[in-house]
């Protein structure tokens, strides 16, 4: 391992600033990889991470030239932006960035407005956009003659609907203040934040029509800046990157050998696996073996490529070779209506669902979604089909009049060389106290079917004259 960290000096970093203790565990998973064939994933589990060190850039530094709102925020981030779609954002979520240096004794606030859409949120984040805190938009307390329009009940057309919120630099304490984000930098680097939006009202703004929270810094003499002058006293920048993998070493991954390399991790039969950590995630293009060796040693839930901390995903591998169309099955948990400007918001067992077809780690790139209210009922069970496919092999019946929902494949597969093969990714978003069949729930990369029951995303293969042939109305045969 040291040898090969020498030659991969940001991987070295993260090796070194290990206890030993993680580095005794490092070596020795490490050593079983090896036995397994699976060295490589280790690997790419160390280099997959760019990590940016702004703390020395200029204020406003900016190499990607990445869209801006004002000085101190990076943004709008979306799949629909060729500079933008990184991390795997949802084609119905945005988000903006700051990367900043809150001066000692300063204390940094954010102005904002409860927007017009399904759910809002603050993360903080360390280096490689690993999640540290998240402060959900139902959660954050609004201020005096204000109503919080996104918790049960309340008025989701109010007109008062403010809300003030303080960033503070530091990890969060056991018993954390309201209306706070605790957004402590990594050694070395920045403090990290990103504010979401997730479906916003039918005719709104990416931003749900109220704009995104403006901040104000007060300094320790009790002076206040805004503008140009708050970004200068924060050092704030711009340099967001994708933790994107290298491409030599993902084609080490899909060439395991013993795996097939033109479908390399998907098998014949389709599965999701919850995303628990990077390792293990990787350890998917080994053996079962190596699975399971990877979860023994590494069995902690960890989230990469800036997470949601208010969310957990499963991820599936496809490859069309097994079957020209992917019938998407099970029931769709309920979820608050909102998209076309409902007047109240009503409880669901998740806050939200999508199922989304993104790429490889190469690109982390999003090609298309479909969130909740997008996928039509089969029945009062709530049942669902969505015909997974290429765009020219969408079947007759793919349609909402039939009972179908239907997500169009990317024609470039999995980004990196491979049309045919690629990646689905769901989302289960804050789901209630008494829901136990969402991803939240499952406690390892192989129960999840077990533990969601009839609300595990299944998936069959099928010819697309056969998926046809369940007419419309859609019925199983």
């Amino acid at each position: 391992l040291n040898g090969l960290t020498a030659q991969l000096p940001a991987a070295s970093r993260v090796y070194r600033s290990l206890g030993s203790r993680n580095r005794n565990a490092v070596e020795e998973f490490v050593g079983t990889l090896k036995r397994t064939g699976l060295l490589l994933a280790v690997v790419a589990t160390l280099t997959v991470s760019v990590v940016s060190s702004a703390s020395a850039a200029e204020t406003g530094y900016n190499p990607n030239n990445l869209p801006t709102v004002g000085c101190f925020w990076t943004g709008p981030f979306s799949a629909s932006d060729e500079k933008t779609n990184l991390a795997y954002p949802g084609t119905e979520i945005t988000y903006w960035g700051a990367k900043f240096t809150t001066p000692v004794g300063a204390t940094l606030t954010l102005r904002g407005r409860y927007p017009h859409a399904r759910y809002s949120s603050l993360n903080a984040y360390r280096s490689g956009g690993v999640s540290t805190g998240s402060l959900s938009g139902t959660d954050i307390k609004p201020d005096k003659g204000s109503i919080n329009p996104s918790r049960p009940g309340k008025n989701r057309n109010a007109k008062n609907r403010d809300y003030t919120v303080s960033v503070f630099s530091t990890d969060p304490p056991a018993n954390p203040a309201k209306n706070a984000l605790y957004a402590a930098p990594s050694p070395g680097s920045t403090q990290d934040i990103l504010y979401r939006v997730y479906v916003p009202d039918k005719g709104r703004s990416l931003a749900g029509g109220t704009g995104i929270p403006k901040p104000e810094l007060k300094l320790a003499d009790g002076t206040v800046l805004t503008g140009q002058a708050l970004c200068d006293s924060l050092n704030s920048t711009h340099d967001y990157q994708s933790n994107k993998m290298n491409p030599a070493l993902y084609s080490a991954l899909v060439n395991t050998p013993g795996k097939d390399p033109a479908t390399n991790p998907a098998l014949p039969t389709f599965t999701f696996s919850k995303y628990f950590n990077l390792t293990n995630s990787l350890a998917r293009y080994g053996s079962p073996e190596s699975q399971q060796t990877a979860w023994a040693n590494n069995p902690n839930e960890e989230g990469t490529q800036y997470n949601n901390g208010d969310a957990r995903y499963m991820t599936g591998a496809y490859a069309f070779q097994y079957g020209q169309v992917l019938a998407l099955h099970g029931k769709l948990p309920t979820t608050p209506m909102t998209y076309k400007g409902q007047k109240k918001t009503k409880a669901g067992q998740l806050t939200e669902w999508d199922m989304c077809g993104i790429q490889s780690l190469v690109t982390t790139k999003t090609y298309r979604c479909l969130f909740d209210e997008q996928i039509p009922l089969r029945n009062k069970k709530r049942s669902y089909v969505i015909a997974f496919a290429k765009s020219q092999l969408r079947p007759k019946n793919a349609t909402r009049q039939c009972g179908v929902a239907w997500l169009p494949a990317d024609p470039e597969g999995d980004g990196a060389g491979r049309p045919d093969t690629g990646l689905l990714l769901t989302r289960n978003v804050l789901p209630t106290a008494g829901y136990k069949k969402s991803s939240w729930s499952v406690t390892s990369p192989f129960n999840a079917a077990e533990i969601m029951g009839d609300h595990y995303p299944k998936g069959d293969y099928m010819a697309k004259k056969a998926f046809e042939s369940h007419g419309c109305p859609f019925k199983w045969k």
